[in-house]
């Protein structure tokens, strides 16, 4: 219980303290997010404040881009939308390292036999409506974990260590994926370009800041959840119908099922780790799904399709 404890009050000073290190954009999104942490309304006002502020730094866009090369006619879809963990940028690789730390440190307080890993994702897929999504959720449900597998007999070295990977995941840079910036260019030039993301907000702003390419988006969407529901709000606020929308992301889960069942496309960009509790099937034959290897393969399925 004391562990606990401890846990949650080092991960509110690390709020505080990647605040300090961003300055005022992150404090807004940060202390409207904790006061009123169970109010839509305020979590959406509040990220469309971040968007704002990343609009007013980066100024015009048609000043770092040039004039638009299509007509909007011309073009299939009026809004394309980004996942960004494992689709802009690297993210999974640092969680599947954590869990196979999880799994040398907790093997000695358990017996033979005990899959560790699948207590593991049992304990974060229960603590989803509790902790959401984001490295603090997953940082919670490690320990909670640690705890409950060894009976309590985990010593605080362990969970002092487990504490220190939380961190440095919080604090990771942001490393984009090869093609990203090149892509984002190209599709913003003839449509409006968007992030759709979902996970702890303090967290998803500080990497969307920091990553080198909030500058060429027109909206920034920091989430709770993706699922219809979702996309039809966001979508609303874009002021776009779902036909002429398109998500793009590696999950097939949160970022093409829902996109398809209201309406619009989605285009499945795949990464080589995926979390165990975004699996799903594939669809088969549906007209506005699309599947590319890489994301430099985007751009020519948004303009063409699978022609």
């Amino acid at each position: 219980m004391v562990v606990v404890v401890v846990l949650v009050v080092v991960l509110v000073v690390l709020d505080v303290v990647l605040v300090g290190d961003e300055g005022e954009l992150v404090v807004t999104a940060m202390s409207v997010a904790v006061g009123d942490a169970v109010s839509p309304d305020v979590h959406d006002a509040t990220i469309n404040d971040v968007a704002s502020r990343i609009r007013a730094v980066r100024g015009d866009r048609k000043s770092f881009m040039g004039e638009p090369t299509l007509r909007p006619e011309a073009s299939r879809f009026d809004v394309i939308a980004f996942d960004a963990d494992d689709t802009l940028w690297h993210s999974e690789d640092g969680f599947h390292a954590a869990e196979n730390t999880f799994l040398e440190l907790l093997t000695p307080f358990v017996a033979d036999g005990v899959d560790l890993r699948a207590a593991l994702v049992a304990t974060e897929r229960a603590n989803l409506s509790t902790y959401g999504y984001g490295v603090k959720a997953f940082g919670l449900s490690m320990l909670e974990a640690a705890l409950s597998v060894s009976q309590g007999r985990v010593t605080a070295e362990v969970m002092e260590r487990l504490l220190a990977i939380v961190r440095e995941l919080l604090l990771a840079p942001v490393r984009l994926l090869p093609g990203v910036a090149e892509v984002i260019i190209d599709l913003a030039r003839d449509h409006r370009v968007a992030v759709i993301t979902k996970g702890d907000l303090v967290h998803q702003t500080r990497k969307v800041s920091t990553s080198g390419i909030a500058h060429l988006f027109d909206h920034v969407e920091i989430v709770l959840e993706k699922d219809p529901e979702t996309y039809v709000r966001v979508l609303r606020e874009f002021d776009v119908e779902p036909h002429r929308f398109c998500m793009i992301g590696n999950s097939v889960k949160s970022d093409v099922l829902p996109v398809l069942e209201i309406g619009g496309h989605a285009v499945h960009v795949p990464y080589h780790v995926l979390w165990e509790l975004e699996r799903a099937e594939h669809p088969v034959g549906h007209g506005r799904f699309g599947e590319v290897e890489n994301i430099s393969e985007v751009p020519a399925w948004v303009r063409h399709g699978s022609e």
